[in-house]
């Protein structure tokens, strides 16, 4: 054996030794949780580690936090390990809180009992500042002595490769300050206010079933008191429906791991290799509980980001895309009578109005047959740049969630019903071995293929109708971009695939919206009288939705070439109208039903 390394392993064992026998008069247990009853004052004055001291004195006058600061820390599957395995971005990194803070140049003492040969590690992050910084310091079983470099949180990181086991370790920490955790089941809305108003540090660590948060302790004042319990279920509600697209529950593989969210001091919301991102200024969005049910797209969209399969549900152009299935679902199971899609009002190829997003879609797609990855709308118009072609990522968004409609809410008691439609595809997606030959193309037509079998129907005609499939051959636009290519022969194979399958009972399900939800589940009859029900205006007219029953949208025609489509609601934000455009060479105007039934309106 290496003569130095020798030296160095006795004097480890030497330091240990000396600091637990010197003080064995005033310590019941090696962990130091308890001084004997008969340890002398004068003892306890001779210990020469001020840590040590304090915590005797503390410990016999029966002051001592010993809960919060002596827990048993339980072991997660490592975040790599578990993102190679669901295929999404790392999940947290910041398990087992230990509830204390240092700051930088803190001397500290942790004991740590049986660790079964696994690494054990103390991680002490800043979240308080833009400064970010953390480091790790290796601990062995029994006695550290530390000096800690830098402020922040702390954290013990006990990850394993493969499974997680119930095996706890109990560590000790003496030194650095209380700060405390807050545990969803454990604590009350009477703790989350002490908490609040008794922390060490800046950030208070939250730790809920499914996601943990690292936030501001002033803001969580400002914007969360009396709520932290209702915060943390909201937040594990939202990471719960996640897990429930990515087929995640119903295949019982939701992991013991949680995700991660914290603050940050610059920029604005964001996903990375750490997790869910929020500025401290959005906290009066993200951190209070009655504006993020009613607005939670941010908070869904970046744990979102985490959540991507990739490849297999991340291909170019879908980076801001495919996460906010994720997003628009959720917003909608808050908020049902106010769906998002339906209801912002933004400028299309007419003019600014409600569903304006839509209506956007409809005409780049069902008109102007713009490939789906290119589609124009109100976040891009110029489709084509000197670089690459790209499109309007919520207007991508469109027939993805007019797929969710279908199954999930209008499937509701009907033979096409499934409420894990999504869940089906991504689950296939995780399962799919990986192919690194494989180009972005691939993807797209995988996931059309996957879409058709988990609904057992030929959805052809609907993704051809979105613009996913038809034939495309461009450079396409995304944070890396990529080259874009399907050709007639691709789409025959996905054709031919999909005729096992029967159509859907609709051959309008490109007209769904959460606005005609009801007419496709219950299959009402489209009811109306030519010439009437409207209110004409210039270039459109106003249609009376009471006039014109379960019409789904508005076709408008010049001669025999489709022009203008309007979903129903679009520019009525109760759903009691629709703005139907009437350009120039205008010669019909029809109203569509569930069923593909046309009556003319004018």
């Amino acid at each position: 054996m290496n003569k130095l390394f020798t030296f160095l392993l006795i004097t480890v064992i030497t330091v240990q030794s000396y600091a637990q026998q010197q003080y064995s008069q005033v310590f019941a247990k090696d962990d130091y949780s308890q001084v004997k009853k008969n340890a002398k004052d004068q003892d306890i004055e001779n210990i020469n580690n001020l840590i040590l001291k304090q915590a005797a004195r503390q410990l016999k006058e029966g002051s001592y936090p010993i809960q919060k600061r002596l827990r048993a820390y339980t072991n997660y599957q490592s975040p790599n390990s578990l993102s190679k395995r669901l295929k999404t971005s790392p999940y947290s990194q910041y398990e087992n809180p230990t509830g204390i803070y240092f700051t930088a140049g803190d001397e500290a003492i942790v004991w740590v009992g049986k660790t079964n040969g696994n690494p054990i590690s103390l991680r002490v992050t800043n979240w308080d500042d833009k400064n970010f910084k953390q480091k790790d310091y290796n601990l062995k079983e029994g006695y550290n002595a530390l000096k800690i470099e830098n402020k922040g949180n702390a954290y013990i990181q006990y990850f394993t490769e493969d499974k997680v086991s119930s095996k706890k370790i109990n560590i000790h920490i003496l030194g650095g300050k209380v700060n405390d955790v807050f545990e969803r089941g454990k604590h009350t809305n009477k703790d989350w206010d002490r908490m609040l108003a008794n922390a060490s540090g800046p950030i208070l660590d939250i730790v809920g079933k499914q996601v943990q948060l690292a936030y501001s302790v002033k803001s969580l004042q400002e914007n969360t008191p009396h709520q932290g319990v209702e915060l943390i279920q909201l937040y594990d509600s939202i990471i719960g429906i996640q897990h429930q697209i990515m087929g995640l529950t119903q295949t019982k593989r939701v992991p013991k791991n949680r995700m991660f969210g914290r603050v940050i001091w610059q920029g604005f919301m964001h996903a990375d290799g750490i997790g869910a991102a929020f500025h401290d200024n959005t906290m009066k969005d993200v951190a209070n509980v009655a504006n993020l049910r009613k607005n939670s797209w941010g908070v869904a969209h970046e744990f979102g980001h985490v959540n991507q399969v990739r490849p297999n549900m991340k291909w170019v152009g879908t980076t801001e895309v495919t996460n906010n299935i994720y997003s628009v679902w959720t917003q909608y199971t808050y908020n049902s009578h106010s769906p998002k899609l339906e209801r912002e009002r933004l400028k299309d190829y007419d003019e600014p109005k409600i569903g304006g997003r839509i209506t956007a879609y409809m005409e780049s797609a069902f008109v102007h047959r713009q490939p789906w990855l290119t589609q124009a709308g109100p976040d891009r118009w110029d489709r084509q740049r000197p670089r690459d072609w790209g499109g309007d990522h919520f207007v991508k968004l469109v027939p993805l969630w007019q797929l969710q409609l279908y199954f999930h809410v209008a499937g509701k008691g009907n033979s096409w019903e499934n409420k894990n439609f999504y869940g089906d595809i991504f689950t296939k997606a995780i399962n799919a071995p990986a192919i690194a030959t494989k180009q972005d193309a691939y993807y797209q037509l995988e996931f059309i293929k996957n879409a058709c079998d988990a609904s057992k129907l030929d959805l052809t005609d609907f993704f051809e109708q979105s613009g996913m499939l038809i034939p495309i051959d461009l450079w396409v636009d995304d944070y890396t971009c990529a080259q874009m290519t399907i050709t007639a022969a691709d789409i025959a194979v996905v054709k031919q695939y999909a005729s096992k399958y029967k159509k859907p009972s609709t051959p309008v399900l490109h007209y769904i919206t959460a606005n005609s939800t009801s007419i496709y589940k219950n299959r009402l009859p489209l009811n109306g009288i030519e010439g009437s029900g409207f209110e004409k205006k210039e270039d459109k007219i106003i249609v009376q939705n009471s006039a014109w029953k379960n019409a789904v949208a508005f076709e408008t025609y010049a001669g025999d070439k489709l022009v203008k489509i309007a979903f129903v609601g679009a520019g009525s934000n109760d759903v009691s109208s629709t703005t139907v455009h009437t350009p120039k060479g205008t010669t019909q105007v029809k109203a569509v039903g569930w069923d593909g039934k046309r009556i003319n309106v004018l």
